[in-house]
């Protein structure tokens, strides 16, 4: 099969090529930017047989991405990567999120062939349900408290609306929060991770920032959740949206702990009131039930080995073995 992904040179992107290619499908990617060094740091080389240069939100370049790949099968993986991103950014966040499904979807559906879309959305559609909702199923309501939320929910209702109405062959997945090596550090796994690398190698002050540690979240390893993007998209029912997270909330506390622990080091512990989010919902975390029953998917890898694999990278920034 070939599979043309939007935001292949992006965090999951890059982890979703390499899945595809080992599984023996032709991967193409688009990516407003094609240079070589793009997401340099990265740990997982770019697997596609070709690299189109393309902005989502221009209908004319999704098209002829589209057409010259030939493509089998769509992931949309574009995004604004992080919610203060996105928040900071509301135009370009719509534009690229909603926008851009929409010109994907729309071009998929003038094609004479048939075509697969996978639309990537967000747990964090599901906002401020997950206040008393949790674990969260994928017939909750929407109710974003962010701009980044609003953006995906929007996503997420126009496939829902494509498959209806255009009888699209779209597969929507909501996943929950993951991590792993190559993520931004703008991100709170690598950024306390990275402080940690930091100041385990005495290149950092014993002392670590930090925002609002009682936050709980679902949280997974970027590659199982990659998984689920192909499992999704090779089994997923059309017009059908999948929850892919671990089925059970984690503090931000113990995650700075665990990494504490790994690096056997005890820092200071410092609040710092900026790195808190508006209306952020305390906690809330997911069911994978539906994954599970209809894709043959379950989260795999240990969440300390996540940690360990993403502290390890850390490490590695710093020159560190």
């Amino acid at each position: 099969m070939r599979v043309l992904i939007f935001g292949a040179t992006g965090f999951a992107g890059r982890y979703l090529a390499r899945e595809l290619t080992q599984l023996g499908h032709v991967v193409w990617g688009a990516s407003r930017a094609i240079s070589t060094d793009a997401n340099a740091g990265h740990p997982v080389a770019l697997e596609v047989a070709q690299l189109l240069r393309c902005d989502v939100a221009d209908g004319a370049q999704v098209r002829d991405v589209l057409a010259a790949s030939q493509a089998d099968a769509v992931v949309m993986l574009s995004g604004v990567a992080s919610p203060p991103e996105a928040n900071r950014l509301p135009e370009q966040s719509f534009s690229v999120h909603v926008t851009g499904a929409v010109n994907v979807l729309g071009a998929v559906a003038a094609r004479p062939r048939a075509t697969r879309v996978l639309v990537v959305t967000s747990s964090e559609a599901y906002g401020s349900t997950g206040r008393a909702a949790s674990p969260l199923v994928e017939e909750a309501a929407l109710h974003p408290t962010s701009i980044y939320a609003a953006s995906k929910a929007a996503a997420d209702l126009a496939a829902e609306a494509f498959a209806v109405s255009r009888g699209c062959d779209v597969v929507r997945v909501r996943p929950f929060n993951h991590t792993g090596p190559g993520q931004r550090r703008d991100f709170v796994c690598p950024d306390f991770a990275g402080q940690v690398a930091a100041i385990a190698a005495g290149r950092r002050a014993p002392v670590l920032e930090v925002g609002n540690l009682d936050v709980c979240r679902d949280f997974s390893d970027v590659r199982d959740i990659v998984r689920g993007y192909v499992a999704a998209l090779l089994r997923g029912k059309s017009g059908d949206v999948y929850n892919l997270c671990s089925g059970h909330g984690t503090s931000i506390r113990d995650i700075l702990t665990a990494l504490c622990q790994l690096a056997d080091i005890e820092p200071e512990i410092r609040q710092d009131g900026s790195r808190q989010r508006p209306a952020e919902v305390p906690a809330y975390w997911g069911s994978a039930a539906k994954a599970a029953r209809d894709l043959d998917w379950r989260p795999e890898i240990p969440w300390h080995r996540t940690l360990a694999d993403l502290l390890a990278w850390c490490r590695a920034g710093e020159g560190i073995r």
